[in-house]
């Protein structure tokens, strides 16, 4: 959780008391239509699956846009910023309870201008109001409803609200009326309270850099103290980090992991495979179909809030092909073929590309399509198939979930002599769920997320060598490149033909880093001029902020009250983060060091925070692992490069560039000389110095 360091949370609490391709069309002149039989309203307009659910909600719903402001003005009207994604659990319960109420719809269109966001499409919107609601609260989460200004500045904002009081929060349309008698009776009020919320929300983003000393650098004194905070927070009786709700916490294992390696750290090595096999095993990871869902809300990774999401299947796929590049084993190659069957059977579009995520409500149920009542699994298999899963999948008669229902678990290993009866009973199980009405799935296409995929699926290849999981990689660039680059610009998302906004710091720096992902499988320079193109892209149009980084949108085409930055790695990488990692890579695989010095001089103004909490900066603590040691590349020259290239890319080896130089070069500096028309050549080089070439891989000692 982002914290805040500025003063105004306690006083903000007490605010409301209730004791360049197809665009969309312009909808600012379509009327509202009340009747209940004609009540689609503008959100009918919109390709945003989250949006169209709530486009039959008799509250009159406007997407973003500068005609609901403009509209607020004129009617010098508070705004409602309504906040979720589709695959959200607790934004449908508030769209049951308060949304689809026509007397609460009444009041929200008589009094509000009521906006509706998709998280997913527009990051930067709901990071502002993420902020402000946590400032306020001291937590956050979704739906996010947020009241503002007309000039999109928040004085309000909080999560789920009940229809009615349930004694620790207001109920909804009391809430409502609290606000509009305030606004009327008050409004000078709200504005100061929206200006120093707005401020602290600037200072707060200034708050977590230091100033730097150029003569400094990291210290192993640093590591240490990272290290020994992970372990404080590591759960070491199921694994991972912190109790319920239990998140993967990918980056942090990642970085753990990392640690583990590099500083020959056993203990840290072993966390992080325990926190993995506790996921594959538990119901957090779907036993029969494969890919996990969101997060847990027990600590032992049982009970799952059944969600999936593209982009923690994506991380996962990246840690579980580094466990099994270190140290290979069934539970780990398993569980990717698994993953990756998932994404191609649930997820894949037709151009390659990947689908967002699919519901946890099915049947108007929370879990309906997983669980399994006792009676209908007596029914389906036979005795000894259901014997081996009472004994090996915590299956109970009275059910170890809602409703005598029982949620599939391993609750002990599986031995190599159940195999075959394991896969019998899997299948028959699958062939009775697949007749079930399936979870909703949200059919857009992030950049962002896509590029974690991609970024996934080709440590699936280097981990199993099986090249249908390289096709699947460039299949997924090839989509993006043909659906989200139009006009010269990249774009965030797209679905049925129309495209999102264009693309955020995080959407492109998650392509960056996939691209170098794939130069790691062909060896191609272009990659590694494309990366470096769109880098100076960034740097020119997201550049300028806080601290030397980088805003989560050119802050001359925002139009929110404050620029944010994308700063935190939550569940998804922070973009400032990725372009730290981008710049480190691309020096090690370039040659030009000038980069490694950037990302090591805008490293240092965060590294106080990123060793005091690298649980919410865990891939700059990779970043930081990374630059305190030389930088390290090996140039393959002559002879077949790319066969042993492939070769050493099947361990994993954090911080090692290879770069293959199969013609002469004078572009890229680190192959400037470097090509050799014969034997093969090796030449292990450390803050471009290079050893003396060798002809194998042995004679590298690279272990």
């Amino acid at each position: 959780m982002r914290q805040f360091h500025f003063g105004l949370a306690i006083l903000l609490v007490l605010l409301i008391s209730c004791n360049g391709a197809e665009q969309n069309p312009d909808v600012s002149t379509i009327p509202y239509q009340s009747e209940a039989t004609l009540s689609l309203n503008r959100l009918q307009y919109e390709s945003s699956p989250y949006l169209l659910q709530h486009a039959g909600n008799p509250v009159d719903w406007w997407p973003w846009s500068d005609e609901a402001f403009e509209l607020a003005k004129a009617e010098n009207k508070p705004v409602i910023v309504s906040i979720g994604y589709s695959t959200c659990h607790w934004c449908h319960v508030m769209e049951r309870e308060s949304f689809e109420d026509e007397a609460v719809a009444a009041y929200m269109n008589e009094h509000f201008i009521n906006i509706k966001v998709d998280r997913e499409e527009r990051p930067d919107v709901d990071q502002l109001y993420m902020e402000a609601c946590q400032a306020i609260t001291g937590n956050g989460g979704w739906p996010l409803n947020a009241f503002l200004l007309p000039d999109t500045r928040p004085f309000h904002a909080g999560t789920y609200f009940p229809p009615r009081s349930d004694g620790q929060r207001p109920g909804w349309l009391n809430l409502l009326k609290s606000i509009a008698e305030r606004w009327q009776e008050k409004p000078e009020e709200l504005t100061d309270r929206a200006e120093k919320l707005t401020q602290g929300i600037r200072d707060n983003s200034q708050s977590v850099f230091a100033q730097a000393d150029a003569s400094k650098n990291f210290s192993p004194e640093m590591t240490r103290q990272m290290v020994a905070k992970l372990k404080e927070k590591f759960d070491r009786i199921n694994g991972g980090f912190g109790q319920a709700p239990k998140f993967p916490s990918v980056q942090s294992l990642e970085l753990l992991l990392d640690l583990g390696i590099l500083g020959q750290d056993k203990e840290a090595i072993y966390m992080v495979k325990q926190a993995t096999e506790a996921m594959i095993e538990g119901g957090i990871y779907d036993q029969l179909g494969g890919g996990f869902s969101r997060y847990t809300v027990d600590a032992e990774w049982r009970i799952p809030h059944f969600e999936k999401m593209l982009y923690d299947n994506a991380l996962l796929l990246r840690l579980m092909g580094k466990l099994q590049m270190l140290e290979p084993h069934p539970v780990f190659s398993n569980a990717i073929d698994e993953t990756v069957n998932w994404l191609t059977a649930e997820m894949q579009s037709p151009d390659g590309t990947f689908y967002s995520a699919l519901n946890a409500d099915s049947e108007g149920k929370e879990g309906a399509f997983y669980v399994w009542k006792y009676a209908e699994l007596k029914s389906l298999l036979s005795q000894e198939e259901l014997a081996f899963t009472e004994e090996y999948f915590g299956l109970t008669e009275v059910g170890n979930f809602e409703e005598e229902t029982n949620i599939l678990y391993r609750i002990k290993s599986i031995p190599a002599t159940a195999f075959d009866l394991w896969h019998t009973t899997k299948r028959k199980l699958l062939t009775i769920r697949d007749k079930r009405e399936r979870p909703s799935r949200d059919d857009k296409v992030i950049l962002q997320w896509n590029g974690l995929v991609i970024s996934g699926l080709t440590y699936a290849y280097r981990a199993t060598g099986k090249e249908a999981y390289r096709q699947l990689a460039f299949d997924a660039y090839s989509g993006l490149k043909n659906r989200l680059f139009a006009d010269g610009k990249w774009h965030r998302s797209y679905k049925d033909d129309l495209v999102g906004p264009e693309a955020f710091l995080g959407d492109l720096t998650a392509l960056n880093n996939a691209r170098l992902d794939l130069y790691d499988l062909t060896h191609e320079p272009e990659f590694l001029l494309e990366t470096e193109a769109l880098l100076s892209e960034i740097e020119s149009n997201f550049g300028d902020a806080a601290g030397g980084l980088y805003y989560l949108v050119p802050p001359d085409k925002s139009e929110l009250a404050v620029a944010p930055l994308d700063l935190y790695d939550n569940a998804i990488p922070s973009g400032n983060g990725q372009m730290l990692e981008t710049m480190r890579r691309l020096a090690a695989y370039t040659g030009k060091v000038t980069y490694r010095n950037q990302a090591r001089d805008k490293l240092l103004k965060l590294v106080e925070k990123v060793v005091d909490y690298p649980t919410n900066f865990a891939n700059y603590g990779r970043q930081m692992l990374l630059l305190q040691r030389p930088e390290s590349s090996l140039v393959i020259s002559g002879g077949e490069t790319a066969e042993v290239a492939n070769k050493i890319l099947g361990n994993y080896r954090p911080g090692l560039a290879i770069v293959t130089v199969d013609e002469e070069r004078e572009d890229i500096p680190s192959m400037k000389d470097r090509y050799f028309d014969g034997e093969l050549q090796l030449y292990l080089c450390e803050d471009q110095t290079c050893r003396m070439p060798v002809g194998s891989i042995a004679e590298l000692e690279l272990d």
